[in-house]
């Protein structure tokens, strides 16, 4: 249900359900004459009564070391040949035992992997409509927050799983996997797509873990790039350009993207980010703990002719790239490279492709500290040192990335287009415009967010499955506006990134969805 003026004083957001990993009951009221969000007695009422017997529910067994490598990359051959060659890079080596033994504690990390598998129970009832306040949707829409963002980009994890084990994403001993049947189905994806996009959502990016891995992606790919292409084509706004409606992209890490980009191009994906933190093999093998670096920049060019032979041009009109690397920077480890991925992007894909190197962020067991933290002034302090001359560029509307340009060396027509992430030294919250959806079915308002302001659509979904379409989708527009309601104004509401290191209280990157 599409919420307009025409079907306002909608019934406000009222869920007292059990969700996954904080027991959350919400009740909001939001009228003309008072914008604001309160909570009621009947609320802390649920609420007490929803934490006791959240604390009585018995949590499922942990996914051991053994059988997550089993799931997430069963590359026995590799982990020997990585051991091997340890002793030969000390540096490195210094690094992964870092990793083990820094930030976080193996009793604090078990109480994390017991949050997250805990099974969920979906027996409490709803209030009574009649216990429900009213909600004018006259003065705002569900993926509006009270500091006035509007969200129309949605990113939605298809897969805790990934055959990558990159030490910024993932702790060293791996992560719990949740059970299938706790997952979103296609379906479920579909339904969510839909009432996001009548809501406004126009573009939706597909991560993970690694999304690849979803069983039928490209039938998936194809259902979400007809709903969302359909809606842009209905607004009838001359100013979304042709072949640039419905925008679908993915984000992954290569190494079996070129075994599916044609068909995936041809469902209606538009974009593709390629993570790839170093164009060394044995740093490739120390950072993802796997092999696969020449998988990787294969999967670059086949995207590159993918999309060239479908549009013509790799360039959206906008003059950004559908094919962007994404490159995590960290002090001592890959600083060094910052102009060899540039000569990378001119000699070897003709400046097709546009590089964005994103600050190191902490997320929960990925060792995150201020010693191997490089900022985005830094990163330019350093490029110029070797070099390198960057101009600045403008930024398009709600861009986390800053622009700038450097000129092609063989090729004086052209340039090279160069981002920065900079989400920890200079954040762009104020104009956050992104809302995800994890693999289990909850949405997460903001990346930094803890775990405990996450609520399960999932749940809803299946609670109301034998309703009507119209409550269907009436239930789900309620939670989302109550999520996104709580959205804090930076940061997730820590102010720092050291803030956010200490609080430890998010999931590792992997089960979040980039």
């Amino acid at each position: 249900m599409v919420m307009t003026p025409t079907n306002c004083m909608h019934r406000a957001v009222s869920i007292a359900c059990r969700f996954p990993s904080s027991s959350l009951s919400i009740l909001t009221r939001r009228t003309v004459e008072q914008q604001r969000i309160r909570t009621t007695p009947g609320f802390r009422r649920v609420l007490q009564s929803h934490e006791e017997a959240r604390l009585n529910l018995s949590t499922a067994a942990v996914v051991q070391e053994d059988e997550v490598d089993d799931h997430i990359a069963p590359a026995n051959n590799d982990n020997i040949m990585y051991r091997q060659r340890e002793e030969q890079m000390p540096r490195l080596h210094a690094l992964r035992e870092r990793l083990h033994i820094e930030k976080y504690s193996g009793a604090f990390r078990d109480n994390q992997l017991k949050s997250i598998t805990s099974n969920h129970d979906l027996t409490t009832e709803l209030p009574s409509v009649n216990d429900v306040e009213q909600i004018d949707y006259n003065t705002t829409s569900i993926l509006t927050d009270t500091h006035g963002r509007h969200h129309n980009y949605l990113r939605i994890s298809l897969s805790e799983r990934c055959n990558l084990r990159c030490q910024y994403c993932m702790p060293p001993e791996g992560v719990p996997l949740s059970p299938s049947s706790a997952l979103l189905t296609d379906d479920e994806i579909i339904r969510l797509v839909r009432v996001f996009v009548n809501n406004g959502v126009n573009k939706v990016r597909l991560t993970g873990g690694e999304p690849l891995l979803r069983p039928n992606l490209v039938s998936l790919v194809r259902s979400i790039s007809d709903v969302v292409r359909t809606s842009s084509d209905d607004d009838n706004n001359d100013t979304i350009i042709a072949n640039e409606r419905g925008l679908v992209g993915i984000t992954t890490n290569g190494i079996s993207l070129s075994r599916q980009i044609d068909d995936l191009v041809d469902a209606g994906l538009t974009g593709v980010n390629i993570s790839l933190d170093t164009l060394s093999a044995d740093k490739f093998l120390e950072i993802t703990r796997r092999n696969g670096l020449d998988k990787v920049m294969r999967a670059i060019g086949d995207c590159i002719d993918a999309f060239r032979l479908r549009y013509g041009t790799v360039r959206l009109r906008s003059g950004g790239s559908r094919v962007k690397i994404n490159c995590v920077v960290m002090r001592g480890i890959n600083d060094d490279e910052l102009s060899n991925f540039v000569t990378m992007a001119d000699m070897r894909f003709g400046g097709d492709i546009d590089l964005r190197f994103i600050e190191w962020m902490p997320f929960n067991d990925n060792g995150w500290n201020t010693s191997r933290f490089i900022s985005y002034k830094d990163m330019l302090v350093k490029m110029s040192h070797e070099g390198m001359e960057l101009e600045r560029i403008a930024d398009g509307p709600n861009d986390t990335t800053k622009w700038w340009r450097i000129q092609r060396q063989i090729n004086s027509t052209s340039d090279i287009r160069i981002g920065f992430i900079t989400s920890m030294s200079e954040h762009f919250c104020s104009s956050c415009n992104r809302l995800r959806i994890t693999a289990d079915g909850k949405i997460k308002v903001c990346l930094f967010g803890s775990n405990e302001k996450e609520v399960s659509l999932r749940d809803i979904m299946r609670k109301h499955q034998h309703d009507d379409l119209q409550m269907q989708e009436e239930a789900l527009g309620n939670v989302i506006y109550a999520a996104v309601q709580r959205k804090t104004f930076a940061l997730g509401g820590h102010g720092s990134a050291e803030n956010i290191a200490k609080a430890a209280d998010n999931r590792p990157m992997t089960l979040i969805g980039g």
